[in-house]
């Protein structure tokens, strides 16, 4: 048994027994037949053509494998006849996956009255404030703070308008005891209306978000903005779900009481959710430390989720998920988007992940190698059953818009090889015709890396790279053992480099195995850390566009079991020459890395399935393989477009 799969038999162990007396749904879901494509509905709440009637909205998603979307008005406003319909759809159509959409970060709270009774002003994130430095009456509009910079006219923005349109803070005013505490029920939230920063005034309307107004005392009163966000036509309040969150006078935190909403809905005797079979929460955190200005720990100094040294956003955020899954138990499926490094990745906690574009919602090709290691990652070492993956065929891209068929099918056939899903598109018209849903069948073999099948450029082993000093590393310190070379970080990210590797010209594909060797702790458990690869010298890609990023910011997933990541540049026009390869290193950890190998080939991708092989070209340029070199029972010699794949039926063979 490997140390994975001991750790999630010991978490499981520690479950109640009736959550496994429950019936299991999830038996009978095509979901989790194994067979590829399958395809999702996503989202479409704001249709109003497939809401007319049920007729209609049954006609329109009866058609896939299962439905993902919003029926909690968290973020949009949701009809409540959507519970009748989808009870009746779910006892209609029980292979059907159903999965409540739901963001998993933030809550719209101003229309909503019966938010503010169960979550009390501790529960919400604020950022940096600032005393009061005048007394204020209940009805007075204009109040005087120490520190006005604070404070924004454009704090929250429609990001969906063009031009973009602001919104100003909702601040919170609370009365503070003498040693300084927040006395977080005599309260007030506020909005800006306007500020005047020559005599640090705030123009307010008062008693907004079903609070009351109240008077309040210079310097004994802590005005703070509110960290929100907008997602559907209103603000919204980001749960404190840090490990620091303040508790309710019932002893409560955020996490606790959204974990009681969320089991409350999915009652299996009167939930409003009872027919579904999980949640798919849309953003959910492990790192917020790009909102700088956020005060998670409430003392009055921006911490961007971090104190000390450590992530007690992730900490906290880590344990609401292991919570979730404790209560709702092992037939329920959990999903978080898991695109970024700054998304959760709680393996061994959830069944699986969303890529919101198969790469990221604004890039569906350029980060081939993100999406790659992140869905390997997570199939290889999530030992929870069943798993869910799934990829949003979305391209918010304009460029990518404009070759909307060639890249969803480059989606579709990455998502297949890679043991994942993807939504339904608009139109299957970019796939051929003999395709539909499960038709490749089941997974055969392991995945083909076609850049293997060149000569590795790099002589050496790590060990060897380190004794003659072409390795050399900041911020850690190396040791080697055996063929490996040990790493000991000294601070959060540190960096090795290889300089004056010769590579020839054309694209270059590097696989880095690794693996962590400090053990895991309660905060890490399963959570992988990440690890980044550049080469110098990289094209100027795009450069009419800010997305050259996308293409080198290449990064891969590292847990406490060897691990093969894959970095892939592509390099059009590069002349043959002395490169420095570079290697980041995020975590304190120790790292073991067993070997730097590098290839002068795309990282073409290959898979085998029961009633189809499918290949992936992720480069720039067309290439010509012979199938038979990698599977004997194909002859064909393929030419792939560039960012393209092709899908060879196994009839076509016989």
């Amino acid at each position: 048994m490997n140390k994975t799969s001991f750790l999630v038999l010991l978490f499981i162990s520690i479950l109640p027994a009736h959550l496994f007396s429950q019936q299991n749904k999830l038996i009978g879901k095509t979901a989790f037949n194994s067979q590829y494509p399958q395809f999702f509905h996503f989202r479409g709440e704001m249709k109003r053509d497939v809401h007319t009637d049920y007729d209609t909205w049954e006609k329109k998603y009866v058609t896939s494998s299962g439905l993902l979307r919003k029926y909690i008005c968290e973020e949009l406003k949701i009809d409540t006849i959507l519970y009748s319909w989808l009870n009746r759809f779910a006892e209609t159509y029980p292979e059907k996956l159903l999965l409540l959409h739901f963001n998993g970060e933030a809550r719209q709270v101003n229309d909503y009255p019966e938010i503010n009774k169960k979550y009390f002003p501790g529960h919400w994130v604020y950022e940096t404030g600032s005393l009061l430095s005048e007394d204020c009456t209940s009805s007075q509009t204009h109040i005087q703070v120490k520190a006005i910079d604070y404070f924004r006219e454009k704090a929250y923005v429609y990001r969906n308008t063009s031009p973009r349109r602001w919104i100003p803070h909702y601040v919170l005013l609370v009365e503070l005891d003498e040693q300084g505490n927040k006395l977080w029920y005599n309260s007030e939230i506020a909005h800006i209306k306007s500020i005047d920063s020559s005599t640090s005034t705030l123009i307010l309307k008062r008693g907004k978000t079903n609070t009351q107004s109240r008077s309040f005392k210079a310097g004994k009163t802590y005005v703070a903005p509110i960290a929100g966000g907008i997602w559907g036509n209103d603000v919204m309040f980001y749960y404190n779900l840090s490990s620091a969150c303040p508790k309710d006078k019932n002893g409560r935190t955020a996490a606790n009481v959204l974990l009681n909403e969320i089991h409350h809905w999915f009652n299996p005797d009167n939930g409003i959710l009872k027919k579904l079979d999980g949640i798919a929460f849309d953003v959910n955190y492990f790192d917020v430390s790009k909102h700088e200005s956020w005060d998670t720990n409430n003392d009055g100094q921006a911490d961007g989720g971090w104190i000390n040294g450590q992530n007690i956003w992730q900490a906290g955020d880590l344990q609401f998920l292991k919570n979730l899954r404790k209560r709702m138990g092992q037939n329920f499926i959990i999903t978080c988007d898991g695109q970024h490094p700054i998304n959760q990745q709680a393996v061994g906690v959830l069944n699986g992940i969303e890529s919101e574009g198969l790469v990221q919602h604004n890039d569906g090709w350029r980060g081939f190698s993100r999406t790659v290691n992140t869905h390997l990652y997570w199939d290889k070492f999530n030992p929870l059953s069943p798993q869910f993956r799934y990829v949003v065929l979305k391209l918010m891209d304009g460029n990518d818009q404009h070759h909307a068929e060639r890249l969803r099918r480059f989606g579709v056939a990455t998502a297949s090889c890679l043991g994942a899903y993807t939504t339904v598109p608009d139109s299957y018209s970019f796939l051929p015709s003999w395709i539909q849903p499960c038709s490749f069948g089941r997974i055969q073999g392991e995945l083909i890396r076609y850049a293997k099948s060149s000569p590795n450029l790099l002589s050496g082993t790590p060990a060897e790279l380190l004794h003659k000093g072409i390795l050399k590393g900041e911020n850690c310190c190396m040791s080697i053992q055996g063929n490996s070379i040990i790493i000991k970080p000294a601070t959060q990210s540190s960096t090795l480099s290889i300089k004056n590797v010769e590579l020839p010209t054309g694209d270059i594909t590097i696989f880095i195995e690794a693996e962590t060797i400090t053990p895991p702790d309660a905060n890490s458990d399963l959570v992988p850390r990440f690890i980044y690869a550049s080469l110098s010298n990289l094209p100027d890609y795009e450069p009419e566009k800010k997305t050259k990023e996308f293409f080198t910011d290449l990064y891969g997933l590292v847990g406490h079991e060897k691990n093969e990541n894959s970095f892939y540049f592509r390099r059009p026009k590069v002349s043959a020459g002395k490169q420095t390869l570079t290697i980041t290193i995020k975590g304190t950890e120790q790292l073991q890395i067993h070997s730097i190998k590098i290839y002068n080939r795309p990282d073409i991708i290959i898979r085998q399935f029961e009633n189809a092989v499918v290949c992936v070209n992720p480069s720039l340029e067309e290439q010509e393989i012979h199938l038979f070199d990698f599977i004997t029972e194909y002859s064909e010699k393929l030419k792939i477009a560039p960012i393209d794949a092709v899908f060879i039926p196994k009839s076509k063979n016989k």
